[in-house]
């Protein structure tokens, strides 16, 4: 299709939905005038307003829509979000211009608490330790625990915090919970514990945080909460980088027998001068909570059933 001579229509900026050959040509059937971003990267600042300018739909993943980019797109009428964070997109003034947008909260929610599963049971296991010393020819069986019964603390109970309380039933947990919202019934219902964030980072073995990212919620697991942590619980975050102080959390996983698995950093891709990547406490997956073949491909189903 040649594009020059025609006014662009989609824009889809997301690299996750271009990867995909079968979302590419289920879109392709609708019949629009489609550009991809090829680039294998997130798309920012005049590069990513130059791919938007003449169309009047994207689907974005991780690019910054913010009030400059914003004045920048006279012709866009509606964003799709492909995937559920919305905390790079300047919803006041999307409003103010009258940019629809489209969002799927929880589609991904499987994805993301089976992540922290494995999480859960890799630290249980010590399974990367055995890895990485049973490819060393080392054989040293070090002993682990159970995941059953043990007490896990929850903070934000909306769809990915819910999801994982369901897939951790089998186990027998203790589980803590904590939420802005009024979920006294909900944890009654489901004999939870509903507890203040200090209560849950005394109290747990383990700890996932699973809530959004805003002004009010930046930094607000800091050194008064990770302090708390007892001798070889272990910190989860599969939110969002900026929930967590990131000096306070390498502070205390210096000095104490605490460990921590994230998925997420303030700053994405990692920024090599990052300290916590030089501790062994300290685990790091590239952001791949939703990154599933599954959870992909229906995310890009609903983005095209929406155009």
């Amino acid at each position: 299709m040649n594009l020059k001579n025609k006014s662009v229509k989609v824009a889809v900026c997301s690299r996750t939905f271009y990867k995909n050959l079968y979302l590419r040509n289920e879109l392709k059937k609708l019949k629009k005038i489609i550009k991809f971003n090829k680039t294998n990267k997130t798309l920012r600042n005049k590069e990513l307003s130059n791919f938007i300018s003449d169309s009047e739909i994207t689907i974005i993943g991780l690019e910054i829509i913010n009030k400059s980019i914003i004045n920048k797109l006279p012709n866009l009428k509606t964003i799709i979000k492909y995937g559920v964070g919305l905390d790079k997109i300047d919803l006041n003034y999307l409003k103010k211009k009258n940019i629809k947008l489209i969002h799927f909260p929880g589609f991904n929610k499987r994805s993301v608490s089976e992540l922290v599963l494995g999480y859960i049971l890799a630290k249980s296991r010590n399974l990367y330790e055995h890895f990485k010393e049973t490819k060393n020819k080392n054989w040293e069986n070090k002993t682990g625990n159970l995941v059953t019964k043990k007490k896990i603390g929850i903070i934000g109970c909306g769809n990915i915090g819910k999801d994982l309380i369901k897939i951790l039933k089998p186990f027998d947990n203790e589980i803590y919970v904590n939420d802005i919202k009024n979920i006294n019934n909900y944890a009654k219902k489901n004999n939870l514990k509903n507890s203040s964030k200090k209560i849950i980072f005394k109290n747990c073995d383990f700890i996932s945080i699973h809530i959004p990212y805003n002004k009010k919620n930046r930094n607000i697991i800091d050194q008064k909460y990770i302090s708390l942590m007892r001798d070889n619980s272990t910190l989860i975050n599969t939110s969002r980088g900026n929930v967590v102080n990131e000096n306070d959390l390498y502070k205390n996983l210096k000095k104490k027998n605490i460990f921590s698995y994230f998925d997420v950093l303030s700053i994405e891709p990692l920024n090599k001068n990052n300290r916590l990547i030089n501790l062994k406490n300290f685990f790091l997956s590239p952001h791949i909570g939703g990154s599933t073949l599954e959870s992909i491909l229906e995310g890009g189903r609903l983005c095209i059933k929406r155009i």
